[in-house]
């Protein structure tokens, strides 16, 4: 069994084997582990963890209780929420900092439960933050997670028809292991967590998973990050990563190597997630719309029942996107279709395949350019014209991306291109 042991004071033997010539811990899954495994030892693994001074922002939430141990539970304005988050806390415990996250996916739109694994401890020291966290019964602590994720679909105030959880470090390698357990969850987001990559084991997740890391993390470096992609595509399992050149803990306020710039990037990107994964609806027949972000200078152009999106720059470019259902008839097809509208030849299977791939919604699109000749729907021709365009297909429909005018104006904004498809939420 090919495993990531990083960070395994809670590792249960059943998933865990060890690395560099250290015996697998042979106690009862039922009890912490009281050794470090893996990359870091100790004192190493500790000193990626430091307790930045000052407050946590005014909560907005209530401290409750969920299944016999302390939780805090965020409302979106105006009460109940389709879509709701179980939060789980990094190493310190269920402190303020972590309450302040909930609020922030509650100003989202979601209801927010933070979660207390350590039974109403909250450190202040490295010392107290380490001793709690062996402290975790495994468990106990899978038990919790599933209580507190029964009662954002059961209690009342709450009924959440959708459900994701998101964990920093400690909370984010138990992240990982809700999603593992729990076939209900809808998306699942690790920051930073112990990794776990056998394909036998992953092969159990039924969300959706976003993980996202530093490259400068000692804790869970690069090739641990590579591995657990490896697994979770062995295991036919979604998976989006995004590193930042960020250190461990980056992106909790409460850690004193929080990094702003990253973590306000990081922090985009879940939130692109969580809104992808818990729409309803389809582009293609309007039941869900489909939001972006306008570029400065671009402009909003005319709708039309074909394109959801159609906007304008420069001097007569052009961006827009049509939704349709199905494959919209076929990546390949459509391509060479462009191609030779623009007197270009068409590209066999493997030079399609080879083309560069952009994230839209989570997934990789198919990106194109395409030079030549061009005659837009009102008469006018454009002899030297550039095409860039983007294919993604999805369950049961396809978003196709387009951008066209003279050429000096789409190449220059090819880049905007990017920006605007990553913005789609």
């Amino acid at each position: 069994m090919r495993t990531t042991v990083l960070l395994a004071v809670l590792a249960l033997p059943s998933l865990v084997a060890a690395q560099g010539g250290d015996k697998p811990d042979s106690k009862p899954a039922s009890r912490p582990t009281t050794t470090w495994t893996g990359v870091l030892d100790e004192d190493a693994f500790a000193a990626l963890h430091e307790l930045k001074e000052g407050q946590a922002p005014k909560l907005h939430g209530k401290d409750i209780e969920v299944g016999g141990e302390k939780a805090y539970l965020s409302l979106p304005p105006g009460g109940k929420a389709d879509a709701a988050v179980l939060v789980i806390h990094e190493w310190w415990g269920l402190n303020d900092h972590i309450r302040h996250w909930a609020d922030r996916l509650a100003a989202s739109g979601y209801a927010a439960l933070a979660i207390d694994l350590y039974r109403g401890v909250v450190a202040t020291t490295r010392d107290a933050a380490l001793a709690a966290m062996k402290g975790v019964n495994p468990d106990s602590a899978l038990k919790t997670l599933r209580s507190a994720h029964d009662f954002l679909q059961e209690d009342e105030r709450v009924a959440a028809k959708k459900t994701a959880c998101i964990g920093w470090c400690f909370g984010g390698g138990w992240s990982l292991r809700l999603a593992i357990a729990e076939p209900n969850l809808d998306a699942a987001v690790i920051y930073y967590g112990r990794l776990i990559d056998d394909p036998k084991t992953l092969r159990a997740i039924r969300a959706p998973v976003l993980g996202i890391f530093g490259e400068k993390d000692r804790g869970i470096p690069p090739e641990a990050v590579a591995n657990f992609r490896t697994g979770m595509e062995e295991a036919g399992r979604r998976v989006t990563i995004h590193s930042y050149p960020a250190n461990h803990a980056f992106a909790n306020p409460s850690s004193a190597r929080y990094d702003h710039d990253n973590a306000t990037r990081a922090w985009g990107e879940v939130r692109k997630f969580l809104s992808w994964e818990f729409a309803t609806g389809q582009f293609s027949d309007r039941s869900r719309k489909l939001a972006y972000d306008l570029p400065q200078g671009w402009r909003e152009g005319r709708a039309s029942s074909m394109r959801r999106v159609s906007l304008k720059f420069g001097g007569g470019s052009e961006f827009y996107v049509v939704a349709l259902r199905g494959n919209g008839g076929g990546l390949g097809p459509n391509l060479n279709r462009w191609r030779s509208q623009m007197g270009q030849k068409a590209l066999s299977d493997d030079e399609i395949a080879a083309l560069p791939k952009i994230p839209i919604l989570g997934r990789a699109a198919t990106k194109i350019h395409i030079r030549g000749a061009f005659q837009g729907m009102s008469g006018e021709r454009v002899d030297d014209a550039m095409m860039i365009a983007a294919v993604l297909e999805m369950e049961g429909e396809a978003l196709f991306v387009k951008m066209i005018g003279p050429r000096p104006e789409v190449e220059k904004a090819d880049k905007v291109f990017d920006l605007v498809c990553g913005s789609f939420r």
